[in-house]
């Protein structure tokens, strides 16, 4: 983070995969130091909760392979990259056996293996403050909930590891009695702890960590725990945290949609509307922050730019149907929605844009009706792809009042969920229709909804769950789904909701099993 240094903290051992030999165990490596030999000052329990955060910015996490998994499997884009990885999991088609599986898989359990090193050891510390305590476990127990919700989301039945592996049965956890709800449940179970341990900001504590910004807050946790309980269709359970959030008094949206999407860091720090990220650097350091210890040569850049960047990779581009839902409605102007502009890249000279990666248009190769993704990538000056130091939004205010709405449309309060579609809609300069989407039936409503999402969330790993929540993708709405993206035409109900368990991961842990899509 740029307000909080990653520690280089040498205890953060990665479970990359679940089996090891029970003689590997009993090695004593020189180089690194035992947790009985670490944790012993305050400062060591802070370095240890700051060595969780850095496993967002990884390629397992939000460096790449979590965004492609949930921007790829939506209908928002096509994937045409030479890589089978992704076009396997973007046309449902993608086998046990890719390699690639390991990438996501071992990402999210360096992060539940540094939350558990810290959760189990930081209450052992001597001398440090008993608020900073709270906090740090707070922190741990909001990032090992983080994990585990996007794992349940991605693989469904993950085995629920919460202790540090004390023995080689340690290495061989079962997933054979576990279901996604249980998962859920572990989940809830955390977030809990993180509620009642975070403060809504860092300004007025006491510690070494007052003032800093990125760590996660009260604010962080009830929102995800109100998306655990709208991911499982409990919009009861999810409306009290979405309107806790709101209610904070801690968060606003920035009044220049485009900002949100700014590699300047003055930029990215006004925005008022972040509430949990991971914060990627313009660094150009000699070693790549695919995964692994960190190290200080890392260069902590956002490899989803050069994947998503036509002047690189170009492995995805926006499919037709989010090009025309996002020139649907018009400003009050006339012009077209800005976030469109800051989504899409396209010819539009009317309004200004007829250049491309700092270059004309049509030098640059490209036709008049030719479209690109440009969110998150560096199409607007054509820097360095592989130094982008855009921080991806992970939970940011837009998409909580929108998921607030949708609760309070859902709990018989459609006039209050208007208004806050509405907020919205404003900085977007778009027309006042609040008084008619008060008048609108829970249906029509719904509607609605899923295109202010598509407009505020396009490309930001909303959509694929938004479709899985509100059943599209069966009967009817799976037929409207091949119409949007071709790739739905090898999709099956049933089997394909999940992304299937990495065989080799089934090989190594015989207590494992597969999912529905294995």
């Amino acid at each position: 983070m740029k307000n909080i240094q990653y520690k280089l903290f040498f205890l953060a051992a990665a479970l990359i995969g679940l089996g090891a030999c029970t003689n590997e165990l009993e090695i004593v490596d020189p180089n690194r130091l035992s947790s009985e030999q670490y944790y012993a000052t305050e400062a060591e329990a802070v370095a240890a909760v700051d060595a969780i955060y850095n496993a967002l910015i990884i390629d397992g996490m939000y460096q790449r392979i979590t965004p492609v998994y949930n921007d790829g499997r939506g209908d928002e884009l096509k994937c045409r990259s030479p890589w089978t990885f992704l076009t396997g999991f973007s046309s449902f088609t993608l086998p046990a056996t890719d390699g690639a599986l390991e990438i996501f898989w071992a990402g999210h359990y360096i992060m539940v293996n540094r939350a558990n090193q810290a959760l189990e050891n930081i209450p052992l510390v001597e001398g440090v403050d008993a608020t900073l305590r709270e906090r740090l476990l707070g922190q741990a127990y909001f990032l090992r909930a983080l994990a585990y919700f996007n794992l349940a989301n991605v693989h469904g039945n993950v085995p629920i590891i919460l202790e540090t592996p004390k023995g080689s049965e340690s290495f061989y956890p079962s997933n054979a009695e576990v279901t996604a709800e249980k998962v859920y449940e572990q989940v809830e179970s955390d977030l809990a702890n993180a509620i009642s341990r975070l403060p809504l900001n860092y300004n007025d504590v006491s510690g070494p960590d007052q003032g800093q910004v990125g760590r996660a807050t009260k604010g962080a946790a009830e929102s995800l725990m109100g998306t655990v309980h709208l991911y499982q269709g409990d919009y009861a359970a999810a409306l009290p945290f979405f309107e806790s959030v709101v209610n904070a008094g801690q968060y606003s949206l920035a009044a220049n949609y485009a900002d949100l999407f700014s590699q300047d860091p003055s930029v990215e720090s006004a925005n008022p509307g972040k509430i949990f990220w991971a914060d990627f650097t313009t660094s150009a350091n000699a070693e790549f922050n695919w995964g692994g210890d960190p190290n200080v040569n890392w260069r902590q850049f956002l490899a989803l730019t050069p994947t998503y960047s036509v002047g690189d990779f170009f492995d995805f581009f926006p499919s037709a149907f989010l090009y025309n839902e996002m020139r649907e409605e018009l400003t009050v102007d006339g012009t077209l929605d800005p976030r469109y502009h800051a989504t899409i890249l396209s010819y539009e000279p009317e309004e200004g844009y007829t250049t491309a990666y700092g270059q004309d248009w049509f030098a640059r190769g490209y036709g008049e009706n030719d479209y690109f993704i440009k969110k998150y990538t560096n199409a607007t000056d054509g820097a360095d792809a592989f130094t982008a130091g855009y921080d991806y939004h992970i939970i940011r205010y837009a998409d909580v009042l929108l998921m607030y709405a949708e609760c309070l449309a859902n709990t018989g309060n459609i006039p209050a969920a208007a208004q806050q579609v509405q907020v919205v809609r404003n900085r977007a300069n778009l027309p006042d229709r609040e008084a008619e989407f008060a008048g609108y039936n829970l249906q029509q409503f719904m509607a609605q909804i899923e295109h202010e999402r598509i407009m505020e969330l396009a490309v930001e790993g909303k959509r694929w769950y938004d479709l899985r929540r509100w059943g599209y993708l069966s009967g009817a709405k799976l037929e409207e789904l091949k119409a949007n993206d071709t790739e739905f035409n090898t999709f099956t109900p049933g089997e394909d909701e999940l992304i299937p368990i990495a065989q080799t991961e089934l090989d190594r842990n015989p207590n494992l099993v597969g999912n529905t899509a294995n």
